[in-house]
């Protein structure tokens, strides 16, 4: 049976279609696809002006390819062994991703990762070579991938990103994508609602009103078979300091729709949560059965940014693994915080403007 129509049979019918077609809602998509779409230079442009004033929901409905996700499954078919290494990281663009490959390759905290959940990854945008910076880096490690949009960039993204990269935008994606060694089954997109900012320009900062875009942030959900059924999950959440009660309501569509999909199995959920461990959200994730404190360096913030020509990392730890099920290896190189910086170590370039988590978990059935 070819990976189409296994995903596509094996659909839960809570995942089976669009749910909620209007963004006061989320919404849930199970559309996997071989190669994405591409909307044209044209189409974004008309979306843009949206000279007729459409409201927003109308204007999502003329854009079905972002509720496609992209699977490619061609990688070997790793064996499970008795832990997995997991890694999330913010690539911010993932215009660095080659670095990103050799660091990987030559960090022992994150050297064969068995997982990597991945956030603002581009896909043809000027910004980042107009490259497809998750396939770049899957292929490059070896990695099955699925790869879902989050936002339908109008722009060429923030002031600064437009100048030093003037070009055209040829796909104009921005999304998150889950690598793994095995292959990823039952991949699941759920979208939430929140994209008036965005569009509208009525967000708190200057980034949130001049980046137009379409989309909304969302999270990816997989299962990969380990002898049992793990469930995985990729999500991103709304980014101001003043978003705490969208991030809370997020978390409470996200954990809902994880009750429908995951089914008892384990969870491995992670991604750049704009978070600090203190929020009201976090009653919820503990609520659900994840013990942050148990799978992150919560003492080491994962923001980072160049200073006195440095790599230096910030207080605010926003970035997580999150497990449920599984046991944590706890040891030097688990959980942990490392520099996104090539080479190794705070002199080395800056890959992103935040760190990388990672932890070892143990599969006890094995």
């Amino acid at each position: 049976m070819e990976r189409r129509t296994f995903l596509a049979a094996a659909a839960l019918p809570f995942w089976s279609a669009v749910l909620e077609e209007n963004v006061t809602g989320p919404r849930t998509t199970s559309r996997v696809v071989d190669r994405p779409r591409r909307i044209s230079l044209d189409r974004r442009a008309a979306l843009e002006r949206n000279a007729e004033g459409r409201p927003l929901g109308a204007l999502q409905r003329l854009i079905p390819e972002i509720d496609e996700v992209e699977v490619w499954n061609g990688a070997s078919r790793a064996r499970p062994g008795k832990t997995l290494r997991l890694v999330a990281w913010n690539m911010e663009r993932g215009r660095h991703w080659e670095g990103g490959v050799r660091l990987i390759r030559e960090t022992e905290a994150l050297r064969d990762p068995d997982i990597i959940l991945l956030g603002e990854m581009d896909l043809g945008m000027a910004r980042s070579g107009n490259a497809h910076t998750t396939r770049a880096l899957a292929a490059a490690l070896g990695m099955n991938y699925a790869y879902g949009v989050e936002f339908l960039e109008l722009t060429g993204g923030e002031i600064e990103e437009r100048k030093l990269y003037p070009g055209e935008n040829e796909w104009g994606y921005h999304g998150n994508a889950i690598l793994s060694r095995y292959p990823l089954r039952n991949v699941r997109m759920l979208r939430f609602p929140g994209i008036e900012k965005w569009y509208e320009g009525t967000g708190a900062n200057e980034s949130e009103k001049v980046q137009k875009r379409l989309g909304g942030r969302m999270a990816l959900l997989a299962t990969v078979r380990l002898d049992r059924d793990v469930t995985i999950v990729c999500t991103h959440l709304e980014s101001s300091a003043k978003d705490s009660a969208m991030r809370t309501r997020q978390t409470g569509l996200l954990l809902d729709a994880l009750r429908a999909y995951a089914k008892g199995t384990p969870v491995i959920l992670g991604g750049d949560l704009n978070a600090t461990p203190d929020e009201p959200m976090f009653e919820a994730v503990r609520s659900a059965g994840f013990r942050p404190e148990e799978s992150n360096d919560l003492s080491v913030g994962t923001r980072q940014r160049v200073e006195d020509g440095k790599v230096a990392i910030l207080e605010n730890h926003i970035d997580y693994l999150l497990v449920r099920g599984l046991g944590v290896v706890r040891n030097a190189t688990s959980p942990k915080v490392v520099p996104a910086a090539y080479p190794p170590g705070a002199s080395g370039s800056m890959l992103g403007d935040h760190a990388i988590v990672t932890a070892k978990v143990e599969l006890p059935w094995l």
